[in-house]
This record gives C-alpha cells, structure tokens and sequence, in this order.
C-alpha cells in the first residue's frame, strides 16, 4: 500500500513522539525505583508527580498519533497489521524500528515498575511490623506478664479468699 508522502511522515513522526515519551517515562520509573530504593520520600514524590505529567503528555501524544494513523489509511490496525501492509522499504523499516523501541521500552518499564511495587510492599510491610509491635508494646504497658518472673514476684494471687 502506497501513500502520499506527507500523510505517512505525519504519521511516523507521530509515532516517534510516542517513542521518545515512553522512553523518559522509563527513566522516570528507573529513577523511582531508586528512591524506593534508598528510602528517599521526596524524591519519590517527586518521580510521581513527574510520572502523572508524563502520563497525562503520552496520552495527548497517543491521541494525536491515532489521528496520524487514521489519517494514513490505517484505522483500527495494530502496528503488525499496519506492517504487514507496507512495501518493503525505508518506511516499513522506520515504522518497524519505531515498534520494536516501544514494546522493548514498554516491557522495560513494566519491569521496572513490577520491581518498584515490590520494593514498595516490602517498605510497607517493614513499616506495618514495627507499627504492629509497637501498638502491642502500647497495649500491654510497662510490667507484662514475662517479667514478673524476672523480678521474682509471685505468679499466684497476693491476697487469699479466706472463709
């Protein structure tokens, strides 16, 4: 299948945006990641906010890409099917080369992500132990029942029913 120049380049410049936004929301999950990692709050923070922005481009960006693509001749195609409909040449082999820098990115950042949700419940996990323990320390007070035998008092009752 055959296009006109412009109506294609549209849509691979497109598709390259796409590219380029996945890779810095890559990074973003690398640099998140890390601050799981060093228990650095605000600059997780930081990486969360950044994330939802470039979130919120990619969507724009996907948005627009679409449009290229239905204005290509491609509506409702997947990136194999789009392929599998080109003429051998240095469009097919751009397009090509587009899709297999986004899955490979995309699976990148899945990774990344999948780690960091990990990082993430094992923090929380820590945090839920020692907030657990110290509620029950809270809850049984000062003198609790192992001690009395380490200060020598009696375990049986210090005043007697008499009748």
């Amino acid at each position: 299948m055959v296009l006109p120049m412009s109506e294609f380049a549209s849509f691979l410049t497109a598709t390259k945006r796409c590219v380029t936004q996945c890779k810095a929301m890559l990074e973003f999950e690398q640099e998140k990641r890390q601050a799981l990692l060093t228990d650095d709050l605000t600059r997780l923070e930081n990486m969360i906010q950044a994330q939802q922005a470039a979130i919120m481009k990619l969507e724009s960006l996907e948005k627009q890409r679409l449009e290229a693509q239905e204005k290509a001749g491609y509506h409702r195609l997947n990136a194999d099917e789009i392929l599998a409909l080109l003429e051998n040449g240095s469009d097919k082999d751009e397009l090509a080369s587009q899709v297999g820098q986004l899955r490979k990115t995309l699976e990148e950042i899945r990774y990344h992500n999948a780690k960091a949700m990990e990082i993430a419940r094992a923090n929380l996990q820590i945090v839920n132990t020692i907030t657990t323990g110290k509620e029950q320390q809270a809850k049984q007070g000062p003198y609790r029942p192992k001690q009395a035998g380490m200060a020598n008092w009696q375990s049986a009752p210090t005043f007697e029913k008499k009748i």
